[in-house]
């Protein structure tokens, strides 16, 4: 079946502009939100590892993270998971442990990697390879999707 695409392309687009403003404050190129079923959504959250020293507060987590506290619950069923960059393992992982049910993403692992981000080996290693949630995960192409991969480049040049 094939999922709708109209609205979560207007909210990952939204996005994509969060992560943008992140990148020119020195952030990273990673947000993400959560969208449920009835209209809820979470607002664009941040990777917030540096300011945090929490290692699993990736953009995706801090996202899941809130819509649990809004929702008064841990079980996302049915969420989808939107994201300015695939998913890492850990990622996956937390989505597939809470309900998760779909996971749209701006730019790819393959992807991320040519900027830097080459999380690739976290797949094997957290064994999130044959998750339903990594199965049915897609690409979903956003206008400037790349960007904040691009502007991130372009500030750490060397």
């Amino acid at each position: 079946m094939k999922r709708p695409t109209g609205h979560l392309e207007t909210l990952l687009a939204h996005a994509v502009q969060t992560a943008i403003r992140r990148v020119e404050t020195g952030g990273l190129p990673f947000a993400g939100r959560i969208v449920m079923g009835d209209g809820y959504s979470t607002e664009p959250e941040v990777n917030r590892v540096r300011e945090t020293g929490d290692p699993s507060a990736h953009a995706e987590i801090v996202a899941m993270r809130q819509a649990m506290r809004d929702l008064r619950t841990a079980d996302l069923a049915g969420a989808t998971l939107l994201a300015t960059g695939e998913p890492c393992g850990l990622c996956y992982r937390f989505a597939a442990d809470h309900g998760v049910e779909a996971v749209d993403f701006a730019v790819d692992r393959h992807t991320a990697a040519q900027y830097g981000f080459d999380y690739r080996a976290s797949y094997a290693a957290l064994r999130t390879g044959q998750s339903p949630v990594t199965q049915t995960a897609r690409h979903l192409p956003v206008e400037h999707g790349e960007a904040p991969f691009t502007r991130y480049a372009d500030l750490h040049r060397p």
